[in-house]
């Protein structure tokens, strides 16, 4: 990866329909919940000042509909890139992750434990998932030189986008829990730095900073 400084904004989607009901959604295509969309609005408030050059989000209509409020804001077009796409969970997708589906509930909570080599039925790895994020990231990192950029993604996406930017081990990004409500502004440096912005409407602007090695 190319070590000059770049500035990257990661955040993923807002709350989903499917996220509202605990449904396993991967690739398949909910807009966002009244939530969600509240919390587009949100990320679009925060980030009215910064002079973004760029903004990218998956094809999934969820991290788009939360992208747009800020691409209004900035007068800047949505980047789809099918490469930013959540991770595939075949046969898994569409079926709800608890009690009501007990075989879901068993293949998620075997994912659980091993999130790195689990594989749905028809559906990818997370070193599958990395692999076609990676060159997704390196083309965007070349972008983020002419100034900041906005990326909208996925839990899983964003799991791997942050941990390659913030040189974590694997184990340590596919365990990370990639909420909605917090913003990554990422300093992309030989010593990458971080600042944890909350979007959470009772406490928007509330930051926490860290370096990683």
């Amino acid at each position: 990866m190319n070590q000059r400084c770049a500035k990257i904004f990661l955040v993923r989607h807002g709350q989903s329909a499917w996220n509202q009901e605990k449904r396993i959604t991967g690739q398949c295509n909910p807009p966002l919940s009244e939530k969600g969309e509240r919390q587009a609005q949100v990320l679009a408030h925060v980030l009215h000042e910064q002079p973004l050059t760029a903004i990218y989000t998956s094809t999934l209509q969820r991290a788009q509909q939360t992208a747009r409020p800020t691409s209004l804001t900035h007068g800047l077009p949505l980047q789809t890139q099918e490469a930013l796409n959540e991770i595939h969970l075949g046969v898994l997708q569409g079926r709800f992750r608890d009690a009501r589906d007990p075989e879901a509930q068993r293949m998620w909570e075997q994912r659980g434990e091993d999130k790195l080599a689990f594989r749905a039925p028809e559906g990818e790895t997370y070193h599958e998932l990395r692999h076609r994020v990676l060159p997704c990231l390196r083309a965007i990192i070349k972008e983020a030189q002419k100034g900041a950029v906005l990326i909208v993604g996925h839990r899983n996406t964003n799991r791997v986008l942050l941990g390659e930017l913030l040189q974590w081990p694997l184990e340590v990004a596919a365990a990370t829990n990639i909420k909605s409500t917090y913003l990554y502004e990422v300093s992309y440096t030989p010593q990458p730095h971080v600042r944890t912005i909350c979007l959470a409407e009772t406490r928007i602007g509330r930051v926490r900073e860290g370096f990683y090695a």
